[in-house]
């Protein structure tokens, strides 16, 4: 059960005017997102196929049109509610991803949690926010941390205010309090990271560029090798609250794993995909790609056809 722990109140921003965000004109290339570092390594295939799965055709549901993708998250309690970010904020959806309307934050969200209890954290290059309504509301956090150049953010699923923090110049730090106080747990590189919690235990999962897959169950202190992943370089990373199922992205798609990331299927969408998020259930996956274009799957990444 989640903690009734939850970040201070803020009160700064608030929402602008929606405006559909569907159908305007791609800007420019992505840019670097969560998990990604200035030099990756290959990593042997894992048993994973890279051949696309058969049948249905394959249809963006919009193309966002920003200049940039970072991050992708479902929003508690409904599957018709996304979060994506990108270098200018975080954009919205309520109705699965036909139509998406900004929030009233102008920062680069180049990670995104949002929480159980509604609040929403963002870090990113120089970027370090909450909102505790929603996404009405912003303020900056007031932290300890040596630098806010962020590129991997990790929130616990059993814990709102428990975070994990790499920083672009090394190290992983862990917060017990909302973001405020930090302390390094890890000296090494964890450029992809997903906090999930298996039978009351948080573990995180990350990417070790010189490894592949690795995970922790002492908050990033020592980790152990999952094995390579199915296709580097790694992307973006999601995974559902109890860590069975996970997806991975990357410069030839989207795949899943359904045991922890001990095994991963057949890519299930092709392209080089930059953000990706799937469901509590597992049922519904999601995925933007380098042209920015929205994908949604609600058969668990079997088939991707447009909205009906």
């Amino acid at each position: 059960m989640a903690s009734k722990r939850s970040l201070p109140r803020v009160r700064e921003r608030r929402t602008p005017p929606r405006r559909p965000w569907s159908a305007i004109a791609l800007l420019g290339g992505a840019a670097a997102v969560v998990g990604i570092v200035a030099v990756y390594l290959t990593f042997p295939p894992s048993p994973a196929q890279t051949t696309p799965p058969v049948g249905g055709e394959t249809v963006a549901w919009t193309r966002l049109g920003t200049r940039d993708v970072h991050s992708l998250a479902f929003g508690p309690g409904s599957t018709d509610r996304l979060l994506f970010g990108h270098h200018g904020g975080v954009l919205e959806t309520e109705d699965g991803g036909r139509t998406w309307d900004p929030l009233a934050v102008d920062a680069d969200a180049m990670g995104m949690r949002p929480a159980e209890d509604g609040s929403i954290v963002i870090a990113g290059h120089d970027v370090f926010q909450a909102s505790d309504d929603a996404g009405s509301t912003w303020a900056s956090i007031p932290t300890d941390l040596p630098s806010l150049d962020i590129h991997a953010f990790a929130r616990d699923p059993d814990d709102p205010l428990r975070m994990w923090a790499y920083l672009a110049a090394g190290g992983l730090y862990e917060s017990l309090d909302g973001g405020i106080g930090w302390s390094e747990v890890f000296d090494g590189h964890r450029p992809a990271l997903v906090a999930v919690s298996r039978q009351g235990v948080t573990v995180l999962v990350g990417l070790d560029p010189f490894t592949g897959l690795v995970e922790s169950d002492d908050g990033g202190r020592s980790w152990r090798g999952l094995g390579p992943p199915p296709s580097s370089p790694v992307l973006t990373l999601a995974a559902t609250s109890d860590g069975r199922s996970m997806v991975l992205g990357s410069t030839e798609g989207l795949f899943r794993s359904d045991d922890g990331g001990a095994s991963w299927s057949e890519r299930l969408l092709a392209g080089t995909v930059l953000a990706a998020a799937i469901s509590e259930d597992g049922s519904t996956v999601a995925a933007v790609t380098r042209e920015t274009d929205f994908f949604r799957s609600d058969d668990g990444g079997r088939t991707w056809s447009g909205p009906t």
